[in-house]
């Protein structure tokens, strides 16, 4: 009897050793992929329609259009969302805004800000930062800031750095 139980015992230490070093295993954290290379792209809201045109503290506007490399030519196109929280004067507002841009390649980039957006051209070019938020397929994961320029009412050229 001894010997049967003294079997089991082992029986049992080894099957809890094999699951232990299987869970560890399975459970060891995956390597970290390398950050993207930094990237830079041109948004170009006036080709489409914001709605609404007028935004008011407490509403919110979305808009779509193309995203544009370095030499005009189109590698995706973005969609933002964005909600009114403040307003700083007649021509600017304070937005919370999510935009995803979704490039030619299928891999789409979730960028995120709360910023004063203006509506007056005179003021223009002014920066605001934006988070990035992940996204797919080589954007699976990616964290950095995106150094957001409009250039004029509607383009915004983003800069961005992975971390």
């Amino acid at each position: 009897m001894h010997r049967v139980a003294m079997g089991r015992r082992i029986a049992s230490a080894v099957a809890t050793a094999s699951l232990a070093g299987a869970l560890g295993v399975a459970g060891a954290a995956p390597a970290l992929a390398a950050a993207p290379a930094p990237l830079s792209f041109t948004i170009d809201y006036t080709k489409n329609t914001s709605i609404p045109q007028s935004p008011s503290l407490g509403g919110g506007f979305a808009g779509n259009g193309p995203v544009l490399d370095a030499w005009g030519r189109v590698i995706g196109r973005t969609f933002d969302t964005c909600a009114v929280d403040g307003i700083e004067g007649p021509t600017k507002m304070d937005a919370d805004c999510g935009a995803y841009i979704i490039f030619n390649d299928g891999d789409e980039l979730n960028l995120s800000t709360q910023a004063v957006i203006d509506a007056n051209p005179m003021d223009y070019p002014y920066r605001f930062k934006a988070v990035v938020e992940g996204g797919t397929g080589v954007y699976n994961g990616a964290q950095g800031e995106a150094t957001v320029t409009a250039e004029r009412p509607g383009v915004y050229k983003v800069d961005v750095k992975f971390s």
